[in-house]
């Protein structure tokens, strides 16, 4: 997922500038890489830098989508760069559905700006998918900034309900071993070369042009963010795709960058309520409901520990207690019955 902005703007205006990032012919790019950016100025640099490293010898472009950023974000992309400057904000899915009609490349890889890719690691990515032509996507396998692996981040199962569950109630907090999180997680999955993977984050992923031109675009209703890859991955599955992680390429993912503009409470939210439109679309209609429910058991929960100062204590007790009443209140009411307006 992307850098994005928490509100809806109206409108459609954008601005293009720059060319090819590598200066290759359109007719030979190898690669198209996607990003999309909001308010990212601390992270961009050493994300574009990292690029040319990364694809050692693949012919590619980089194409920048820029979700109406208020600071310096576009002054310190190079006008190498096929920059689109949108005057309205369209959220992660928005931009990319937005961009796609620019890619030329036959691979996109969807970039967030909070990745330092690695030496080779798209080369690799992209001679994987070369010998592999029957996988739809491939990504790299991330670590933070220190080194430590991010899998159980970025390496997950699709949710089913007892998972959602055992994450609402913070049962895998509470007992983070327990089978169910442990499978969701993919603790079990060797990483020691290329696996099957259900949803990797699209923090960094690679997938054939042809692909996406085939399952169409992302979905808009997850705005601003979280749950769209999750979905886009879904859908990968439902029409026979398959997605790997490729651990000899690797990115650094420092994180933070879709929240650190983003308050507290409108985070909780965004979260609570495209987990429930997830489950609405995925879901039987008496699990959504189900999910509902345990969404308003587990804001519940959370209400007395905020108020104790106990939970989320960087925010303070007022913003942890309102983020979490306003959660309760919307789930209680089904999110406006589900609108993609609410």
């Amino acid at each position: 997922m992307g850098v994005i902005s928490p509100e809806r703007s109206e409108g459609t205006p954008k601005e293009e500038r720059g060319g090819s990032f590598a200066g290759f012919p359109a007719q030979d790019l190898e690669l198209t890489i996607l990003i999309v950016t909001w308010n990212s100025e601390r992270w961009i640099e050493r994300c574009l830098h990292s690029i040319p490293a990364a694809c050692e010898g693949l012919s590619y472009e980089v194409v920048l989508y820029d979700n109406s950023s208020a600071d310096r974000t576009l002054q310190l992309v190079s006008d190498d760069i096929r920059s689109f400057a949108s005057k309205t904000n369209h959220g992660f899915a928005g931009a990319i559905n937005r961009a796609i009609d620019s890619v030329r490349g036959p691979f996109v890889f969807l970039l967030n700006p909070d990745c330092e890719l690695g030496s080779r690691s798209l080369k690799e990515l992209v001679e994987f998918m070369r010998t592999h032509p029957a996988v739809a996507a491939a990504a790299p396998l991330l670590e933070d900034e220190r080194g430590n692996s991010q899998r159980e981040f970025q390496l997950r199962r699709f949710p089913t309900l007892l998972t959602l569950v055992t994450e609402v109630l913070a049962i895998d907090k509470l007992f983070p071993s327990n089978p169910i999180t442990a499978s969701y997680r993919c603790r079990d999955l060797d990483l020691t070369r290329p696996r099957i993977i259900d949803q990797p984050a699209a923090a960094a992923l690679l997938i054939r042009r042809e692909v996406l031109d085939e399952i169409g675009p992302l979905d808009e209703q997850f705005f601003p963010a979280w749950f769209e890859d999750v979905d886009y991955c879904r859908r990968l599955a439902a029409a026979g795709k398959e997605i790997w992680v490729v651990p000899a390429a690797q990115a650094k993912h420092f994180g933070g960058a879709s929240l650190e503009h983003v308050p507290f409470g409108r985070f909780i939210d965004l979260w609570y309520r495209n987990m429930w439109r997830y489950a609405r679309k995925w879901f039987t209609p008496g699990q959504a409901e189900a999910l509902r429910w345990t969404i308003v058991i587990g804001m519940l929960l959370r209400l007395l520990p905020a108020l104790a100062g106990i939970a989320h204590r960087e925010v303070g007790r007022r913003a942890a207690f309102q983020a979490y009443a306003g959660v309760l209140q919307k789930a209680f009411t089904r999110w406006g019955d589900w609108s993609p307006s609410s």
